[in-house]
């Protein structure tokens, strides 16, 4: 899922709002300013995943000059495999390209205090489909 976000900043923080929304995949989409005010209008689209902490981020890059407001506008395939287990992420470091979907899977599996594991052998009972499953796997 993809949020579009429209944040409002003074001219003077235009900048910082760049910053924030780069280090959060985010993609500007228009940039204005608005008519008859010192402020601009950015308008952007951010993944979902990403959206969460921006208005915190926003604060406290711009001293608390920004705001935003986010909803939901479309959903996008995420590259690579999720359930690639040779992909190795790097702690404290945004994944890119083919690594991105596995880091997605394992974040929100993490959040939700889910093992990394990605198994459906445990919800399978009868051992000829669980041999099947493993041969499928493989």
């Amino acid at each position: 899922p993809v949020n579009f976000v429209e944040i409002q900043a003074p001219a003077a923080c235009v900048a910082a709002v760049y910053t924030v929304l780069g280090r959060r995949r985010g993609h500007v989409t228009h940039d204005a300013p608005k008519p008859g005010s010192p402020m601009y209008m950015i308008q952007a689209q951010v993944p979902t995943i990403d959206a969460s902490g921006l208005e915190t981020d926003l604060r406290t890059y711009t001293q608390g000059q920004a705001f935003c407001q986010h909803y939901f506008d479309h959903w996008q395939v995420v590259p690579g495999d999720p359930l690639d287990a040779s992909v190795v992420l790097q702690p404290l470091e945004p994944s890119a390209g083919q690594q991105l979907a596995r880091d997605f899977v394992l974040k929100t599996r993490r959040r939700k205090g889910l093992s990394d594991d990605i198994s459906i052998d445990k919800f399978i009972d009868d051992p000829t489909l669980r041999d099947v499953v493993r041969s499928l796997q493989q």
